[in-house]
């Protein structure tokens, strides 16, 4: 039997269908204030717990086996992309083997997390994630990090998986649970921040290409950058902090078993989006007015739940399959 915490199976499927919403609002970012609201919002937050949540539930076990599922499932990524733009017509498909700017990156980087842990794994690690910290705060000068070896991401986003690592000994359900006390501020720090995403987006929305991991420094920002990069840690630590305590640890109807998915979700969810784009033209959803806006968001939520469905299990669940089956027989 599965000995599952159901706040990180809530908290996933919150974070997958908010990676979803987040890709769906990018669509219209160029037009729309209200969806570079939810961008910056979702963005600040999402990948950064996905990443803390993966180095909580880190073991120092299978390295090499979970290292080579991953990057699996990243290749897969990749493949199954360039079928789906053959397949919608794309004439010239684009595959780079060593980089790209889809999804991918993620299992590429969690792949390199794993491998980083198992070299670190006697070492200072509180060190190491200050060292880290600094390094990503001096990273962007460097005007050719960026997409390759997806390395600009997988450093700016590792001190989120070694923070998650590091807490391990500690127990956060049971602080959370004891700790009623601090859904009050929780919620004050999602909801101060969640109003300077609408009300001061043109003044922070610049923070964007910073939440995004993948870009260097921009020129406004290079006499004071590492300080810019400092307070989106500050940001994301924060919002990320403030969602752990605010999500029920309790069983949700759906929500808890869709969460177990997210993984699916995540490798699907934008194959799905440009199939029926190409097909039914669902984004024109949001030229309909306010309701049409709101349409088109909900149906990155209704996508999100489809998607947690496990007829949606593949490729994953046959890799994992392949990859881990010595393990089950011994």
């Amino acid at each position: 039997m599965e000995n599952r915490i159901v706040l990180w199976d809530n908290l996933k499927f919150f974070l997958v269908t908010c990676v979803v919403i987040g890709h769906f609002a990018d669509q219209f970012t160029d037009v729309s204030n209200i969806y570079d609201s939810i961008f910056l919002f979702i963005y600040s937050f999402h990948i950064p717990l996905f990443i803390f949540i993966a180095g909580l539930m880190f073991k120092n076990r299978n390295i090499t086996a979970k290292a080579i599922f991953y990057i699996s499932i990243g290749f897969s990524y990749k493949i199954v992309s360039a079928i789906v733009e053959r397949l919608l017509g794309t004439v010239k498909v684009e595959f780079f083997l060593l980089w790209d700017s889809g999804l991918s990156w993620f299992m590429f980087a969690l792949a390199a997390y794993i491998v980083i842990l198992k070299i670190i794994e006697k070492q200072n690690k509180e060190y190491i994630l200050v060292f880290s910290i600094v390094l990503a705060c001096f990273v962007g000068y460097d005007p050719g990090i960026g997409d390759f070896l997806y390395l600009s991401r997988i450093i700016i986003f590792f001190p989120f998986f070694l923070s998650g690592v590091l807490l391990q000994n500690f127990d956060i359900v049971s602080f959370k649970d004891k700790n009623f006390k601090y859904k009050f501020l929780a919620g004050l720090i999602v909801l101060v921040w969640l109003g300077l995403c609408i009300y001061e987006v043109d003044r922070v929305y610049g923070l964007r290409y910073l939440f995004t991991g993948r870009n260097p420094f921009f020129p406004r920002i290079m006499s004071y950058a590492p300080l810019v990069r400092l307070a989106s840690y500050i940001i994301s630590f924060s919002i990320g902090f403030s969602l752990v305590i605010l999500m029920p640890n309790r069983r949700m109807f759906l929500i808890t078993d869709m969460g177990k998915n997210s993984i699916n979700v995540y490798f699907w969810h934008m194959h799905i989006y440009y199939i029926l784009n190409k097909v039914f033209n669902i984004s024109n959803v949001f030229n309909y007015g306010v309701s049409g806006k709101l349409a088109f968001l909900l149906m990155a939520v209704l996508l999100s739940m489809i998607l947690s469905h496990k007829i949606f299990s593949f490729p994953i669940r046959q890799i994992r399959e392949q990859i881990f089956f010595n393990k089950k027989a011994s």
